[in-house]
This record gives C-alpha cells, sequence and structure tokens, in this order.
C-alpha cells in the first residue's frame, strides 16, 4: 500500500471524531462562559465598590476642609481672645525680664535681673502659666529653662496685652541702664 487509505469526512468514524470535538467545544466554550460572566459579576462589583470608595473619599475630603477651616477659625478666635489677666508686681518684674530675652533661662538668672529671692520668681512663673500667659518650659540636664512664646512677646508689643505698672518699667528701664553703664 503505498497510499494510505483517508478517511473522509462521510465517514462513520470521523463523524463521531466531529461529534465528540464538536461537543468538548461546546463545553469548553460554556465553561468559558461561565468564566466570563463571573469576571463580568466581578468587575461590576469592583465599579461598585469603586465608587462607593470615591464617594466615602470625596465625604473625607470635605470634612477635612470643614476640619480645617474649624481649626483657623478657632486659632484665630484664640489668638484674637483678650487675656483679661492682672499681674501682681513681681510677676511683671518675671514678665518684663521674659519679654526683652529671646533665650531660655534658668529661674535663678530670672531672679538676678529681677533682683527677687528664686522662690518668689517660681511662684511668679507657675502663677502666670496658671493664668494663661505662653511661657514655654524646657528642661535640659534636669535644669528647667524660661521663656517667653515668640507668637505673644509679638502680640504684646502690638497690642498691650498685659498691663504693665509704669513704676514697675521705670525700674527695669533704669536696671538696664545701670548693667550698661556698670558693664
Amino acid at each position: 500500500m503505498l497510499f494510505k487509505s483517508r478517511k473522509r469526512y462521510g465517514d462513520i468514524a470521523s463523524i463521531d471524531e466531529l461529534n465528540r470535538i464538536k461537543d468538548n467545544i461546546s463545553v469548553t466554550r460554556e465553561e468559558l462562559d461561565e468564566h466570563l460572566e463571573a469576571i463580568n459579576g466581578n468587575t461590576n462589583e469592583v465599579e461598585l465598590q469603586n465608587s462607593f470608595i470615591c464617594e466615602i473619599d470625596n465625604r473625607l475630603t470635605k470634612a477635612e476642609e470643614k476640619m480645617d477651616e474649624i481649626h483657623f477659625l478657632l486659632k484665630q478666635l484664640v489668638t484674637k481672645a483678650q487675656l483679661s489677666v492682672e499681674l501682681s508686681k513681681d510677676e511683671q518684674r518675671v514678665f518684663l525680664i521674659l519679654y526683652t530675652h529671646e533665650k531660655f533661662m534658668k529661674s535663678d538668672k530670672i531672679s538676678s535681673k529681677a533682683f527677687l529671692e528664686q522662690d518668689i520668681v517660681e511662684e511668679a512663673l507657675t502663677s502666670m502659666i496658671d493664668k494663661g500667659i505662653p511661657v514655654e518650659r524646657e528642661i535640659l540636664d534636669g535644669n528647667v529653662y524660661f521663656r517667653m512664646n515668640a507668637d505673644f512677646k509679638l502680640r504684646q508689643a502690638k497690642e498691650s496685652v498685659i498691663k504693665i505698672d509704669p513704676e514697675v518699667t521705670s525700674q527695669y528701664q533704669n536696671t538696664l541702664l545701670k548693667q550698661f553703664f556698670n558693664g
């Protein structure tokens, strides 16, 4: 047999094979359709979840904007609030020392500059902080240092929020002049 006999389309065996192939293709197509439906369903679910996430993100953004606005307004109110604080003469002396110095100072240095005992200076500092005057504290190597808040200093310079007795101011200026001329 030089030539093998070829199956023709009309042969029963080839029709069975074609039917089997056709059935396999149908099963495969059904499986692919099921997968496609599942993918489409998942895609719809993902799109729905994404729209929910976008909505939540928009609401969070609006909430953040409102919080920023509230924070800004609150800061303005606090900044503009008038302090109705009266200081004793000792507190005024301590206030002037802190007001005129930029760097942190220990209470003993404040004491020597104000010509007050250290315990009086410490009481004055505590009282001023209790009255709402923004005195900043810093602890280094077990020592407590104090200075006046820089923003408050600017506000004091512009608005004279804390009233200082002219006698205390005069005494302080005289002390500064003596220190300047005595070296």
